[in-house]
């Protein structure tokens, strides 16, 4: 009788040992897989920059579908909107999230709002060519055309048009910046997907389009008349030749149009939203969205947001950029691997 209740008590705590190594390894595997989100949506921008319609809906709805379907927790996201999406706002969450993010952990910044060009001969560090712009009128006051490749794209803040950063761009925050930024997590081993329903493009609209685009002249976001007027300001920091930041195969841009087109604000099924952000949510929100890698999203949602913009007299691309990436990782999903330095995604 004696040696059957030890062989009981025996099994009994085999199996609570088993059970607390299961609920140890449980808690490990979710503090290397911590997914943080924030997520910018900007209608209200002050005069002269035009305001929008959709952005702040791209905000709510992306976070709602990242919590509900993806594994995100409400407590590891933020939502900036209008008046708080400041640009010391948005650099102190992304900030944040670096201190928090660790190995084996997902961060997923999500920008709806206006984007624009900067000389980049003006900007800190000379990872591009030299500026060069040709300005002309179409009918509709001037416009800029600017070749690919000789400036930095930028997002426009709420406060975007003030010079409270001392920077000669004001309080834009250029793609150099966010890539800095984004360095920092992939540096500690964390994935970074930075998605962008913004234009940051050049090119002029010759044709009449039927949709609030998400572009705005630098000249306008400056408050001048026209380009010529900026009289931009020569960065006072040593220029110099730097290539883009290695992120160890652990960053990955969809953007919602390529650099010589537009993205527009668009509406589904009445609600004002982006054209590139509504289409990708209905996606993101199917059963079957979880078990797909980027690359599988994309190539559904790109042509879907090509074909709905050619009615609105638009051409709109969305592009997947997984140049230091792995376009096969699944959606929002945690890296498996801490990363090795020097290596690029194909």
């Amino acid at each position: 009788m004696k040696n059957k209740t030890q062989q009981k008590y025996r099994i009994v705590g085999k199996s609570l040992m088993f059970a607390l190594i299961l609920l140890i390894g449980a808690a490990a595997t979710e503090a290397k897989g911590r997914k943080y989100g924030l997520l910018v949506g900007i209608n209200e921008y002050p005069a002269p920059i035009s305001t929008l319609s959709g952005c702040v809906n791209d905000a709510i709805k992306m976070q709602a579908a990242m919590i509900t379907g993806y594994g995100f927790k409400k407590a590891d996201t933020s939502v900036l909107t209008d008046a708080q999406a400041t640009r010391q706002n948005i650099i102190n969450k992304i900030k944040m999230y670096e201190k928090l993010a660790g190995a084996g952990d997902l961060f997923v910044f999500h920008y709806s709002g206006h984007g624009t060009l900067f000389p980049d001969a003006n900007s800190e560090e000379l990872d591009e060519t030299e500026m060069q712009f040709v300005e002309l009128d179409f009918g509709g006051g001037p416009e800029v055309l600017f070749p690919r490749d000789k400036y930095d794209s930028a997002i426009v803040p709420v406060d975007g048009d003030m010079a409270t950063s001392g920077k000669p761009w004001q309080n834009l925050i250029l793609d150099d910046e966010l890539y800095a930024m984004f360095s920092a997590f992939t540096k500690k081993g964390a994935q970074v997907v930075f998605i962008s329903d913004s234009c940051h493009s050049g090119s002029v609209a010759r044709a009449k389009i039927s949709a609030a685009v998400r572009f705005m002249p630098l000249h306008k976001a400056f408050h001048r008349k026209s380009f010529a007027d900026l009289q931009l300001k020569k960065s006072v920091a040593t220029k110099v030749v730097t290539a883009p930041p290695d992120m160890n195969n652990l960053y990955i841009t969809l953007t919602g149009s390529k650099d010589d087109e537009f993205s527009l604000d668009s509406s589904s099924d009445g609600i004002p939203m982006g054209l590139f952000t509504s289409t990708l949510l209905k996606s993101l929100n199917t059963r079957a969205a979880t078990a797909k890698t980027y690359k599988q999203l994309m190539s559904v949602v790109s042509p879907q947001v090509a074909k709905n913009a050619l009615k609105l007299n638009n051409n709109q691309n969305p592009q997947l950029d997984a140049r230091f990436g792995n376009p096969n990782n699944l959606i929002f999903s945690v890296p498996k691997a801490t990363p090795t330095s020097g290596k690029k995604g194909k």
